[in-house]
């Protein structure tokens, strides 16, 4: 078995740009509750959609990886 070297530039971009995507979700969901004239900026509903959509955004990365042998070990 070959040995991959871990790259921290790489966990470092990513992790700026995870921490950038976050912060712009954080902005649209403040205005839009602003916009529908809501107390609430979170609500249960907004929260199980968040998350169940945040779920299948990264499950389609994980299984783009399986059987295949190029990404994941």
């Amino acid at each position: 078995m070959s040995e991959k070297k871990s790259n921290p530039t790489l966990y470092l971009f990513g992790g700026i740009l995870g921490a950038l995507i976050g912060l712009i979700a954080a902005y649209l969901l403040e205005k839009s509750s602003e916009l529908d004239g809501e107390d609430k900026i979170l609500t249960s509903k907004k929260i199980s959609k968040i998350g169940i959509g945040t779920i299948s955004f990264l499950y389609t990365f994980v299984k783009k990886g399986k059987g295949k042998g190029k990404y994941f070990s």
